[in-house]
């Protein structure tokens, strides 16, 4: 019988042996020797070999150094260490794609969804907790995507059909992660409000023609 504390020590125990094969596994892709990742990462060689034999979980600022120096993405580091979850992960990177395919900087984005650049930082690098639904709903709105892409629930980028009542109703509007100003947001919602007027509305019929008489 395992008991609780010896359940969690196995747990610890196999997630430390997953990190280390694929520690190894990176660093033989690159043909490197441990004495070269050490030496590339600033870690000691008794270090890289106890991590790698499963006897020892690195610490996240380890991880920092050991992603840097085999150039692969943190996330994908925190992950295999046991730090993260998939979800995560895919939230992480989804998060950080899409923000740099529109043009948009971490500030911008961080300055809409009413979060510090650092928050963000952490969310598209090495997120250990989900944000809230408020904050994820505003990540979504601003990056153009559903939520559901953003979870991992949904591998459609675009969050259709748009209610454009629920346009109508942002406080604020941006355009490729530019905040539009009075004048521009004045335009777009008198815009919707005739699309929507149209829409709900038949337009009156266009005046016939009357028949010329012929002399």
């Amino acid at each position: 019988m395992i008991h609780t504390s010896d359940a969690l020590h196995v747990g610890a125990v196999k997630v430390n042996e997953d990190f280390g094969s694929w520690l190894r596994k990176v660093r033989l892709e690159k043909r490197w020797t441990q004495r070269t990742l050490a030496a590339r990462s600033g870690l000691s060689l008794g270090y890289i070999s106890s991590v790698e034999n499963g006897k020892r979980k690195p610490k996240t600022s380890s991880l920092v150094a050991l992603a840097q120096a085999l150039d692969v993405p943190y996330a994908q580091a925190l992950q295999s260490a046991g730090y993260l979850d998939d979800g995560l992960v895919l939230f992480a990177h989804r998060l950080r794609t899409t923000r740099t395919s529109l043009g948009m900087t971490v500030d911008a984005l961080a300055s809409l969804c009413g979060v510090s650049s650092k928050t963000l930082e952490r969310w598209e690098s090495s997120p250990k907790s989900w944000p809230s639904e408020q904050t994820l709903a505003k990540l979504a709105a601003a990056l153009t995507v559903s939520i559901e892409y953003l979870r991992g629930q949904s591998d459609a980028t675009a969050n259709y059909p748009i209610d454009l009542q629920d346009i109508l109703e942002q406080p604020d509007l941006t355009y490729n992660g530019v905040m539009l100003n009075p004048e521009q947001l004045k335009f777009v919602r008198d815009f919707l409000q005739g699309v929507i007027q149209l829409s709900t509305h038949q337009a009156p019929a266009s005046p016939q023609k009357r028949p010329r008489n012929r002399k």
